[in-house]
C-alpha cells in the first residue's frame, strides 16, 4: 500500500503529457487591446503569439471556467469536485481520449497548427504561473498542446450526449430484452443563422446573421474576441470559454454561423459474452478478449483542504470501441461514436478562421472533424450556403439503430462517415437566402430551393427533429413577406418576438387559445386576454405572462424540452383550462391583478442588475426561463447568447456589429460583467471594425500579457 501511494503521489506531480513543441513566446510581442466593453483585440506578428494572447485574455475574464475545461480534459475533476467530478474523469478515461491524442498527435496535425495550439498552452501556463492563488488543482499545470487537444475531444464527446450513454450502460439501464436506446438531447439549446445574397438585399450586398442560443453562464457560454496576426489571421466572433479559435465569426472576406443539429451521433452495442470464459466476446463466430483499461480516479473527499483518495475503476475496449460492464449484471456494452475517432476538431476551426475565400473554407470544413452543428456561410463574392455539417456514421441500414445493436457481428461495425459533400446542403439558391433555426435540414431555403430528396440513410437517423419549429415558421413568413431587405430589416427580423399562427407548435397550443369563455366563465378575463393577443412576446404585453406560466406548467409536468417545439405535444382543453386557472390565481395573489406585464416577470439577471426582457422560448429572439425561487418571476438561463450581423461586398466586410446579453467577462468584479445588459434589453448592437487603426482609436486599455 505504501508503494502504491508513493506511485500515485509521484504521478500527481507529473503533467499528463510531455511538452511536444518548444517555440517559446515572448509576451512582449503580443498586444492586447481592450475596448470600452472589454472585448480583447489581440495583435501579434505570428498566429501562435495571438493564441498566447487569447489564452491570457480569456483567463483574465473566465479562468475558473477555463480550469474546469482543463480538468475535464485531463481527468482532474475528481481532485477538484470530489465524487461528482470523478464521474467526468471516468468518462474521459472510458472513451480513450488521451490514448487517441497520443497516438495521432504527431501524424494528424499540421506543424503550423501545432505551433498555434502550443502558443495557446503557453499562454494558459503563463497566466497560471502569474496568478498561482487562482489555480485550484496545481497538479494540472503546466498544460501542454496535447492536453488542449484532449480537452476538445472530451468536450465534443460530451456534446454528442455520450456521457449519458456511458452512465446508462454502467447503471444497468440497457439490461433486459428489446430495450429501446434512449436518445439524450440537450434541452434549451439551439441557434439561428441566416444569409442573404445580393438579389435579396436593398444595397446589393451579402448579409449574414450569426445567433447561437446557449447558456448565459458557465462552460457553454460565449466569449468574444478579435484575433489579428501578420500571418493572415484577422477575425472577430465568439467561442466557448477556453477554446483556441473562434467557433463562428467574420473575417475580412467571409463569415459563418453554427446551429445545433440533432441526428443519431452515438450507438450502443450489447456484446455476446462467452458462456464460460470471462472477458471473452463473440464477433462473427470468433471469440476475442476484452482489453482491460483500469483507471485510478483521484477523488478529493475533503470539503476544505485536500484529501485525495485513489479509487480504482475498470473500463474495457472492444472492436466496437469504449466498452463498459453493467453494475447490475454480467452484460457488457460498447459505446461507438465519431467524436472519439479524430483529434482534428480544433485544427479545423483554426483553418476555418484563416480561410480567405469559398474554396479555402470548403477545404477547411472537409476535414470533417466537428461532431455536430449546421453551418450557414456568406462571403464577399456573394456565395451563401447551408450545410448539415455533422459526423454521421455510414451505417448498415438493415439494423434498427434506434435500439441497442447486436455486438456479435461485424456488419454492425461502421468504420466510415457519410462524406461531407453528401450531407444535406443548399448552396447559392435562386431565391437568395438560406437559414437554419434547429429545424429540419431539408428546409434550409424556399420550398423550391431546399434539398428534399436526400436519403443516404434512414431519415430519422439524419434528422431526429423532422420538421420546423416556430422560429422556422416565423422566419419563413418574414423572409417571404418582402422582396428585399436592408440591414435594419435584418436586425428587426433577428430580434422578432412574435409567434406564428402556423406550424406544429401553433397547433399544439391551439386548444388553449380556443377555450370557450362560456364553458369556463370563471376564466373569462384570462381567455379574452389570450384571444386578443397579437402573439408578440413584448415587455408591456399581458398575454405572454399568462401563456408563459401555462406553458411552463405543461413542460415541467411532462418533462418537455426545446425539441417539443418541433415534435409538438398533445394537451387537452381541460388541462389547459386547469393551468390557466392556476396561472390566474397565482398572478392575482402576487400582483393583485391578472394583467401583469411580461417584463415584470421575465427578467435578465446578473450581479446587481435585474432588467425586464422581451422574448419567449422559440421565438427568433428567444429566452428560456427558469423560475426564481420565492418569486413570481423567471430568470433567463439560455437564449440569445451572441448576435453578430455582417454585410459584405466585393471589397470585403462593410458593416459589422455584435451583441452579448450580459457582458464579456465572467468575473463579478469586472466592469464588463454586466455592461451589455442595457444594450441587450434594447436590442442595440455594438459596431465593430477589423481594422487595427480603428481599434486603436477607441482603445480603453493596451498592454502585454505579462
Amino acid at each position: 500500500m505504501k508503494k502504491l501511494f508513493l506511485f500515485l503521489f509521484a504521478a500527481e506531480l507529473q503533467p499528463a503529457f510531455a511538452q511536444t513543441v518548444s517555440n517559446l513566446i515572448n509576451p512582449a510581442n503580443v498586444t492586447i487591446v481592450r475596448d470600452s466593453f472589454g472585448i480583447p483585440h489581440i495583435f501579434a506578428k505570428t498566429d501562435a503569439e495571438v493564441a498566447y494572447g487569447l489564452a491570457w485574455a480569456n483567463a483574465e475574464d473566465a479562468f475558473p471556467v477555463m480550469q474546469d475545461l482543463i480538468y475535464t480534459g485531463k481527468g482532474f475533476m475528481g481532485r477538484k469536485d470530489g465524487i461528482s467530478g470523478a464521474k467526468n474523469d471516468f468518462f474521459a478515461h472510458a472513451i480513450g481520449a488521451a490514448r487517441l491524442v497520443n497516438e495521432k498527435f504527431d501524424t494528424d496535425l499540421t506543424p503550423e497548427f501545432k505551433k498555434y495550439v502550443d502558443g495557446y498552452a503557453q499562454g494558459i501556463n503563463a497566466y497560471a504561473k502569474a496568478h498561482p492563488e487562482t489555480v485550484e488543482v496545481k497538479a494540472a499545470f503546466p498544460v501542454t498542446a496535447k492536453d488542449i487537444i484532449n480537452c476538445y475531444l472530451v468536450i465534443m464527446s460530451a456534446l454528442s450526449y455520450t456521457q449519458n450513454q456511458v452512465g446508462d450502460a454502467v447503471g444497468g439501464k440497457y439490461d433486459g430484452v428489446n430495450v429501446d436506446f434512449p436518445q439524450h438531447d440537450m434541452p434549451s439549446v439551439g441557434s439561428n443563422a441566416f444569409a442573404l445574397d445580393h438579389t435579396k438585399t436593398v444595397d446589393g450586398n451579402t448579409y449574414l446573421c450569426i445567433n447561437p442560443h446557449m447558456g448565459m453562464e458557465g462552460l457553454l457560454s460565449f466569449y468574444e474576441a478579435h484575433l489579428q496576426s501578420e500571418e493572415g489571421l484577422n477575425i472577430e466572433g465568439c467561442m466557448f470559454q477556453g477554446s483556441t479559435s473562434l467557433a463562428m465569426g467574420v473575417n475580412e472576406n467571409l463569415g459563418w454561423g453554427m446551429t445545433w443539429n440533432t441526428f443519431d451521433k452515438v450507438d450502443v452495442y450489447k456484446l455476446k459474452m462467452h458462456p464460460h470464459k470471462k472477458g471473452m466476446y463473440e464477433v462473427d463466430g470468433q471469440y476475442y478478449p476484452l482489453e482491460k483499461r483500469p483507471v485510478w480516479l483521484k477523488v478529493n473527499l475533503a470539503k476544505k483542504g485536500k484529501f485525495v483518495l485513489p479509487v480504482k475503476k475498470m473500463t474495457y475496449w472492444s472492436r466496437f470501441g469504449a466498452t463498459l460492464k453493467s453494475d447490475t449484471s454480467y452484460n457488457f456494452y460498447a459505446i461507438r461514436f465519431p467524436a472519439n475517432t479524430t483529434i482534428k476538431t480544433a485544427q479545423q476551426l483554426y483553418y476555418m478562421n484563416k480561410a480567405r475565400n469559398y474554396n479555402e473554407y470548403w477545404d477547411a470544413i472537409r476535414t470533417h472533424a466537428i461532431t455536430l452543428f449546421n453551418i450557414v456561410y456568406a462571403d464577399k463574392e456573394d456565395n451563401i450556403f447551408y450545410i448539415h455539417h455533422g459526423m454521421m456514421p455510414e451505417r448498415d441500414t438493415t439494423f434498427d439503430w434506434s435500439k441497442i445493436v447486436p455486438g456479435n457481428t461485424s456488419k454492425a461495425l461502421w468504420t466510415k462517415l457519410i462524406p461531407l459533400d453528401s450531407m444535406p446542403k443548399t448552396i447559392n439558391p435562386d431565391c437568395g437566402y438560406v437559414f437554419n433555426t434547429n429545424n429540419t435540414p431539408f428546409h434550409a431555403s424556399s420550398d423550391e430551393c431546399s434539398e428534399k430528396g436526400y436519403c443516404y440513410v434512414p431519415r430519422k437517423l439524419m434528422d431526429e427533429r423532422p420538421g420546423d419549429n416556430n422560429r422556422a415558421e416565423r422566419f419563413t413568413e418574414q423572409i417571404t413577406a418582402k422582396d428585399k431587405f436592408s440591414m435594419q430589416d435584418i436586425h428587426d427580423l433577428k430580434f422578432d418576438v412574435t409567434f406564428s399562427h402556423k406550424g406544429t407548435f401553433a397547433n399544439s397550443v391551439r386548444p388553449l387559445f380556443a377555450l370557450d369563455e362560456n364553458k369556463y366563465p370563471d376564466l373569462k378575463e384570462a381567455i379574452q386576454i389570450l384571444k386578443s393577443w397579437n402573439r408578440k412576446a413584448d415587455i408591456q404585453e399581458y398575454a405572454p405572462t399568462l401563456f408563459g406560466f401555462c406553458l411552463k406548467a405543461v413542460f415541467d409536468k411532462y418533462h418537455y424540452n426545446d425539441a417539443h417545439f418541433v415534435w409538438g405535444f398533445d394537451v387537452k382543453e381541460e388541462e389547459w383550462a386547469e393551468h390557466l386557472r392556476a396561472a390566474r390565481d397565482s398572478l392575482q395573489a402576487n400582483f393583485g391583478t391578472i394583467k401583469v406585464e411580461w417584463g415584470k416577470v421575465n427578467r435578465i439577471i446578473r450581479g446587481n442588475k435585474d432588467l425586464p426582457l422581451r422574448g419567449f422560448p422559440d421565438v427568433l429572439s428567444p429566452c428560456y426561463p427558469e423560475r426564481i425561487p420565492g418569486r413570481m418571476a423567471f430568470k433567463v438561463s439560455h437564449g440569445d447568447t451572441y448576435t453578430m450581423l455582417a454585410s459584405f461586398n466585393k471589397n470585403g466586410v462593410q458593416e459589422l456589429s455584435a451583441l452579448q446579453p450580459l457582458g464579456n467577462s465572467l468575473n463579478p468584479d469586472s466592469p464588463h460583467y454586466t455592461d451589455q445588459m442595457e444594450l441587450f434589453s434594447r436590442q442595440q448592437m455594438r459596431p465593430l471594425s477589423l481594422k487595427k487603426e480603428d481599434v486603436m482609436k477607441k482603445a480603453q486599455q493596451i498592454y502585454h500579457p505579462q
